[in-house]
């Protein structure tokens, strides 16, 4: 009886322990949860279940979309183009802790894997036209998250409602976007509704200048936000002749010579540089917009108006009207930007906060990655 105690104690004992070790060996590695989506490059990213540390780099619009959506809470890192944008916009007044984000992880355009890691980001948020940001972040053992600008054949106010859907699967929440895809789904029928009617003679020449400088003239063609942005406000894109973005001479402009003419915030470039032909190289004195002094800078709200950002239906309103003020007299475009900063950004715009969105600073240019 005495040995089958002992033998039946030391079993006891010997259960206890091994518990005992499995308990602290699954305390010191708990299991992390993790959950999958699909990008829009048709990648499989596996993320943590909760993400709370969120960079975006190459994909600068979405910051519009992403404080819109959530602020800047678990935003950890920006690229400097971002918050250059920020400093001299309407999204400082939304988000006015957006200049105090990290942004030193991204130098001229390219990511240090270094400098990414101290930040610790659950993801990174790329855009799908840079994938050295998708290496970069992956070769580090970071999940990164593809936005692509061409989802829907660059149709800016479309192609954001997919980035908020995109976002908020990324962030793991549900986000109800039903009272702005109403509002901007409306905005888009009825100006396609009133410029139906118009025959090609009666829509304007117009062209768009992404980049300018004494040795850059960049006009987009086919398969861009330029060529979206005029014939769905209902003008003629004279570069559709060209695909793409790409180098053109001053003679081609001589050639195309459009009633109207847009500068992008990609560039540093403002309408009296055309008027005084400030840029070596280029005579636009001839020129009819030139002449009839329709050159104008792309404003600058809550972020910068040639790419998709959420302030898009405004662009679409703005030129449509630009292009065709009789069709949209009733119209009081101001009006309209100040009722939908206070409904969707909860902020109170002043007449000189729409003056300063039509008439960007030099300095809040940069350049955009394709």
């Amino acid at each position: 009886m005495k040995n089958n105690i002992i033998k039946t104690t030391g079993l006891i004992l010997c259960f206890t322990f091994l518990m005992t070790a499995c308990t602290k060996k699954t305390e010191q590695k708990p299991v992390t949860e993790t959950r999958t989506i699909v990008d829009q490059v048709g990648h499989t990213v596996v993320l943590p279940k909760e993400v709370n540390r969120v960079v975006i780099a190459s994909v600068w619009p979405l910051a519009s979309a992403y404080c819109l959506m959530f602020g800047t809470d678990k935003l950890v890192g920006l690229d400097p183009a971002i918050i250059s944008a920020a400093e001299n916009s309407m999204l400082i007044k939304v988000a006015p802790d957006i200049v105090k984000i990290e942004s030193g992880f991204s130098k001229n355009g390219s990511l240090n894997a270094e400098e990414l890691l101290k930040l610790k980001p659950d993801v990174v948020l790329y855009a799908t036209g840079v994938m050295e940001d998708y290496d970069i972040a992956t070769q580090a053992g970071i999940p990164a998250v593809g936005f692509s600008l061409s989802v829907k054949d660059f149709n800016a106010v479309e192609t954001i409602f997919t980035w908020m859907d995109l976002l908020a699967e990324v962030m793991g929440t549900s986000y109800d976007t039903s009272e702005y895809i109403e509002y901007a789904d409306k905005m888009q029928k009825m100006i396609a509704e009133r410029l139906s009617g118009l025959s090609e003679e009666e829509k304007p020449a117009a062209m768009i200048i992404h980049r300018y400088s004494d040795t850059t003239l960049q006009i987009p063609g086919t398969g861009t936000w330029g060529d979206y942005w005029i014939t769905a406000s209902g003008a003629r894109n004279v570069a559709n002749e060209n695909k793409g973005t790409p180098q053109v001479t001053v003679e081609e402009v001589y050639r195309w010579n459009p009633d109207r003419i847009y500068i992008t915030n990609f560039s540093d470039a403002i309408p009296e540089d055309l008027y005084n032909n400030t840029f070596q190289n280029y005579d636009w004195s001839n020129i009819r917009a030139v002449k009839e002094k329709n050159v104008y800078k792309m404003p600058l709200g809550i972020y910068r108006w040639y790419v998709t950002n959420t302030d898009s239906p405004l662009t679409l309103l703005w030129l449509a009207k630009e292009h065709h003020p009789d069709l949209f007299a009733d119209i009081d475009v101001n009006q309209e930007i100040k009722e939908f900063y206070k409904k969707f950004y909860k902020i109170n715009l002043s007449d000189a906060d729409i003056q300063q969105i039509y008439t960007p600073k030099r300095e809040a240019a940069g350049g955009i990655k394709k």
